[in-house]
């Protein structure tokens, strides 16, 4: 108990773009501490980031954060749980994608921990003593606030809460991707890329600016000798797509990004129907369930075909068109330990009624099969 009694903490913020080496410090600092027996604990705000994570994990599933996380809230914590004394024993919390989460997660861990160590003399100190670390930046996503102006978004960052008071920022200025380009034109070209949008991150592009800016985007990253726009992009993302559409090494390293939800469909149909195998229909169920109705005059506005138009983000769409060789994402956290959550790619390699079998793409577990009852969980 001396070793706890003695954890002074501290404080710090890991900033640095994509590139510059994070996942290469937390895995360096978590070897560490775990090569001398001490506890380590990673999280991160997602589940796809946790995964590149040593033994990662997710913040909510770890610290059990209430959803959502509101003010003057606190963990749902058993303090008769034995890993209430691996938490006590904590040292050094790693938290990613800090900037994602919203101030007052990091505010009830802060409240909570001070209620772990409550028979310590340093639970009055920030975290209870604990050394946390968040890592992550500021130009990417901030939190979601529902039906919030952009003054409401930027107030619940963790750089708005108190606990930033008691930060030290270290930065991370050396992309080491520069590195990996095999010639120096190639370097160049990726230093050029990336300084570009660091100045949309910074707001240092079309200076003088108010915060809003045209931005003109550089004619050697457009698509401008084109008839078909869905035919252009599509070639240019997956060139020789009928050789290599089976490989996961092929698929894993590219992706369209699409603005609207009609054209994800239009470019979907257009990929499924370059492929020479049989397609399968899938349809959700579009009924209500009647014993649970009071108010028959529902059943007029929940309609098969209005439940049937609905198209928003985080539910399937109604009709799935699927064939063997698919890319997929998983839209549920289902076991984060094998690398199946929120956002995780897969390849379908067999079709039934009600199952999938699908192997996952990704650097840890590329070609690992699995079998789920896809029902709501899956979207092409």
């Amino acid at each position: 108990m001396d070793a706890v009694n003695k954890q002074q903490g501290g404080v710090f913020f890991l900033h640095g773009y994509g590139g510059t080496g994070k996942t290469y410090m937390w895995r360096t600092l978590a070897s560490a501490l775990r090569s001398k027996h001490e506890i380590c604990l990673t999280v991160a705000t997602s589940g796809i980031a946790s995964l590149l994570l040593p033994g990662g994990r997710t913040a909510h599933s770890k610290f059990k954060l209430p959803v959502p996380c509101l003010e003057n809230s606190t963990c749902k914590i058993n303090f008769n749980d034995p890993s209430v004394g691996l938490l006590r024993e904590e040292k050094l919390i790693i938290w990613d994608e800090a900037p994602m989460a919203h101030k007052y997660c990091f505010e009830t861990l802060d409240r909570t921990l001070k209620d772990v160590m409550s028979n310590y003399s340093n639970s009055e100190t920030i975290f209870g003593g604990k050394v946390v670390i968040f890592g992550g930046d500021f130009r990417q996503i901030l939190p979601v606030v529902l039906g919030g102006s952009r003054l409401d978004i930027v107030h619940s960052t963790i750089n708005a809460s108190y606990i930033w008071h008691y930060v030290k920022v270290l930065n991370l200025t050396k992309n080491m991707r520069l590195s990996s380009g095999p010639t120096e034109e190639d370097k160049k070209e990726i230093a050029d890329f990336l300084d570009w949008l660091l100045k949309i991150g910074e707001g240092r592009i079309s200076e003088p600016n108010d915060g809003y800016a045209n931005i003109d985007i550089p004619p050697e990253l457009l698509i401008t000798d084109f008839d078909d726009p869905i035919l252009a992009i599509v070639e240019s993302t997956y060139p020789d797509f009928l050789n290599c559409y089976q490989s996961c090494d092929y698929l894993k390293n590219r992706a369209i990004l699409a603005s609207t939800l009609d054209i994800v469909d239009n470019i979907n149909d257009h990929i499924l129907a370059m492929m020479p195998v049989e397609i399968r229909d899938y349809y959700s169920s579009n009924s209500v369930d009647r014993s649970e109705i009071h108010d028959n005059n529902i059943l007029q506005v929940l309609s098969p075909e209005f439940l049937s138009s609905l198209r928003t983000s985080g539910l399937p769409n109604h009709h799935l068109k699927l064939k063997v060789g698919t890319p997929i994402m998983l839209m549920r956290n289902i076991d984060q330990s094998q690398g199946l959550c929120n956002g995780t790619r897969l390849i379908v390699t067999n079709m039934a009624a009600h199952v999938l079998e699908a192997k996952l793409m990704g650097d840890n577990n590329n070609g690992k099969r699995l079998e789920e009852d896809f029902a709501g969980l899956l979207k092409d």
